[in-house]
């Protein structure tokens, strides 16, 4: 409401109180000794968020004491008149603030508060008045008080007694003070008119605070950019629809958003028409510092048009000047592919120019284009960036690091940022690196090695190289441009690198020179050499020497194929002999390892040797190799002849595949012969069998196996059935099976429906049997059948399969 004073008076009345309680309430209060503190709601912050001040400076006077200035220090201060043991005293309470955080603003609101600590009487109404004055130099006396400029109004006069929080609206008289330029501003709160020498009207009131919601505009926007790139003379867009961007900040600080919400105008217009002016708001509102954008829309710019534009920002309450305009012109064109020359590494093929390490220039032109900056290069994209001189020209120097086809890729840009589609120039770098010859390559893993240098370039004096990761060494060439060097390899796995380096100090190409130290022992034997050939033949004992790679060898580790690994203990000499009988024909692997006295092991030499066959041959009319005969029940013979190379047999060892090893003794021309007779038809190999056969000479040398194979006719019996064929009807069916033996002198058919149980039925003066059988289920049913001899000779197996409907 309105007071007679033009101010206005807020009563805190129960709801009000409950509200203030809750904002002030809760430790805030506590918050609020900070100054400007913001009060949060949890809701986003508008323009001019409130904040709680606090005095520069609360004092108090005393008419009993006129010359003595009081500061405020328990938070509130004596008001009006009021008695203790000193007699009669009259108080008014003096509040300055500082006003400089509000230059410039504009106040949006503005809230006195305090509250009554104490009041002498209820009984009469409140009296009191906020009034501003001239801000004082020192804390005011009642004797030297500052001058009083006007009435700002009264304090919640209708108020009920005792309230802790009272209010006053201060929002013109705050704005006056900050529209007047003041860097500060003091309020006066006292008991009115001659109502404050009665002590009935005097009471305790709290520091004076005021709760303000300012604003001030955005500052006018900045860092313009056209495309990402920063507004300058000379600017240029490379798209008629480009990116415009400014940054807006606000000077009002709402932390934790740093500043108000701001949205941003964006203004454009030809350069040539600036009456063709379009305007763009932005229907975001961020938080200030925020950058914004617009993308102008396709059609309304056109290439080799000058454009300009500027930005403007707003929140709640104030908008920002326009920022200083930025122009820009349109290039939609992109340019020429360049024209790529060099007369170091000129574009062509083997044996090349230059060489690795050996700098060339390069030439970029602008193959037409007129507005060409600069280029990208690169070896193997476009990456590197040139500028271009005033021609539209670049040069570039390059060391290739390899020898070979070599290319590097370019690009031209123009003014406006475009890249040409990129060209390849394709080149061919020298090889310069040296040769490299192992003197002794045979030298043993820790012996000196020397190798031989020589040059892939003219006058070369110098040589610099290393073994593996050693530290580099420099040697200097002879006349001729070749040198030699001395290593000594203490590992197996080496390599050599070395370059060289001209007079001119021109560096070549890196050699990578590897070579292996063996290690592994060297093995010879009289009777088997390692070339492929064929040796001696199985059976045959002979050697193996084994002699050393390395120093200080004591025992060598060998094994022949998968064998056991047997040691050996070496020489005085480092060398070891040891005898072997191989059984066995064809290829052999031996293997074999050194070791010294100090634990050091060598690599393995793996071998391949070869022993001759010297195996029988076997012969049988019966069952001819590779081919059927016979049969389960038939005897056949087998002769067994020595080899040609083989005298002196005494007898052979002999086993069919499934049965025990058996000798017979030869005839005096060295053959034997044996009979044997199949029992059964061997139906898990299909019929064949194999004969393993060996000679033995009377100095007891066991010749290599032959191998004989032959597969025993099975003499299966025949199935016939006149009702179950293929279709053999319904279930219940009765019919009959027709058995036909194939096996001479076979008594017996043994035969199994469905995978069940074996039955027998035996067989007839005519080979033959009948079976009769009734069909009890359905779908798809099989009959095996096997004729077997009284003396237990079994057939092969005849399946019959045949079908029932259900």
């Amino acid at each position: 409401m309105l007071n007679s004073h033009g101010g206005t008076t807020v009563i805190a009345t129960d709801s009000t109180r409950s509200t203030w309680r809750r904002v002030l309430g809760g430790g805030l209060v506590t918050l609020l000794a900070a100054s400007g503190v913001l009060l949060g709601t949890g809701q986003p912050a508008a323009a001019g968020a409130f904040r709680y001040v606090q005095p520069t400076n609360a004092s108090f006077t005393d008419s009993a004491r006129p010359t003595t200035a009081f500061p405020v220090t328990d938070g509130s201060a004596p008001i009006g008149t009021w008695e203790d043991a000193d007699g009669k005293h009259t108080s008014r309470a003096y509040f300055t603030f500082d006003l400089t955080p509000y230059r410039g603003k504009q106040i949006i609101k503005a809230t006195g508060l305090t509250g009554e600590t104490s009041v002498n009487d209820c009984d009469v109404p409140r009296a009191l008045e906020l009034w501003r004055t001239d801000t004082p130099a020192t804390a005011p006396t009642w004797r030297d008080a500052p001058t009083v400029r006007e009435k700002v109004g009264d304090v919640a006069p209708t108020a009920p007694c005792g309230v802790s929080y009272l209010e006053i609206l201060l929002t013109p008289a705050l704005q006056q003070a900050v529209d007047a330029g003041l860097e500060s501003v003091t309020y006066l709160v006292r008991i009115a008119g001659d109502l404050e020498e009665n002590k009935h009207h005097g009471r305790r009131i709290k520091t004076l605070g005021i709760s303000v919601q300012a604003n001030a505009a955005p500052n006018a926007p900045g860092k313009l950019t056209v495309e990402g790139r920063a507004c300058a003379p000379g600017l240029w867009s490379r798209t008629s629809t480009p990116i415009l961007a400014a940054e807006v900040t606000d000077p009002d600080d709402n932390t934790p958003h740093i500043g108000d919400l701001v949205t941003a105008v964006f203004a454009w217009w030809p350069v040539d028409r600036p009456t063709e002016r379009t305007e763009w708001t932005s229907s975001h509102r961020l938080y200030a510092p925020a950058t914004f954008f617009h993308t102008v829309p396709s059609g309304l710019m056109t290439h080799g048009g000058t454009y300009a534009f500027a930005v403007r920002a707003s929140d709640e309450h104030a908008t920002s000047d326009w920022s200083a305009e930025c122009r820009f012109t349109v290039d939609t064109v992109r340019p020429s592919t360049p024209v790529v020359a060099s007369t170091d590494y000129p574009a062509g093929g083997f044996p090349g120019q230059g060489g690795p390490g050996v700098p060339g220039t390069f030439t970029f032109g602008p193959n037409g284009s007129d507005d060409v900056v600069g280029y990208y290069w690169g070896t193997a994209s476009p990456t590197t960036y040139v500028a271009a001189d005033q021609t539209g020209t670049a040069t570039v120097s390059h060391a290739p690091e390899r020898s070979g086809p070599a290319r590097i890729y370019v690009q031209t840009v123009d003014r406006a940022g475009h890249r040409s589609p990129q060209v390849q120039y394709e080149f061919f770098v020298r090889d310069t690196a040296p040769t490299v010859t192992d003197g002794n390559p045979d030298a043993w893993l820790g012996r000196p090695r020397q190798f031989s240098f020589a040059p892939k370039m003219a006058d070369v004096v110098t040589y610099t190289y290393r073994l593996n990761s050693g530290a580099p060494q420099t040697v200097a060439a002879n006349a001729d441009g070749t040198a030699s060097v001395t290593v000594t390899p203490t590992v197996a796995q080496n390599t050599l690198y070395v370059t060289s380096r001209t007079r001119d100090g021109l560096p070549s190409g890196e050699t990578a020179y590897r070579f292996t130290v063996r290690t592994g022992p060297f093995v010879s034997s009289p009777q088997w050499p390692f070339d492929g050939t064929t040796g001696a033949p199985a059976g045959t004992e002979g050697t193996f020497v084994f002699s050393p790679a390395m120093e200080g060898v004591t025992e060598y580790v060998y094994w022949v194929d998968t064998g056991t690994r047997r040691t050996v203990a070496a020489g005085a000499d480092g060398t070891a002999t040891v005898t072997h009988t191989p059984a066995d024909a064809g290829r052999r692997t031996l293997q074999v390892f050194s070791r010294t006295g100090t634990g050091v092991t060598s690599q393995t030499t793996v071998l391949s040797f070869h022993p001759a066959s010297v195996a029988p041959s076997v012969a049988s009319e019966v069952y001819p190799q590779n081919l059927g005969g016979g049969g389960p029940g038939v005897t056949g013979s087998f002769t067994f002849r020595p080899h040609a190379q083989v005298s002196g047999v005494t007898s052979y060892v002999y086993t069919f595949r499934g049965e025990a090893e058996k000798t017979v003794v030869a005839n005096a021309d060295g053959s034997a012969t044996i009979e044997w007779t199949p029992q059964a038809y061997d139906e898990a190999n299909y019929g064949w069998v194999e004969l393993r056969v060996r000679a033995r000479t009377a100095s007891g040398t066991t010749t290599d196996a032959a191998f004989y194979s032959f597969r025993v006719e099975p003499h299966s019996p025949t199935i016939t059935s006149e009702v179950f064929g293929w279709q053999g009807g319904p279930v219940g069916t009765t019919g009959t099976f027709v058995f036909t033996t194939g096996l001479p002198g076979a008594t017996e058919f043994v035969y199994v429906f469905d995978g069940g149980t074996e039955q027998t039925v035996a067989v007839g003066a005519d080979g033959t049997a009948t079976l009769t059988w009734t069909a009890e289920s359905a779908y798809v049913h099989e009959l095996t059948v096997r004729a077997r001899t009284a003396t237990g000779v079994l057939s092969g197996s005849n399946y019959y399969s045949f079908w029932i409907d259900g």
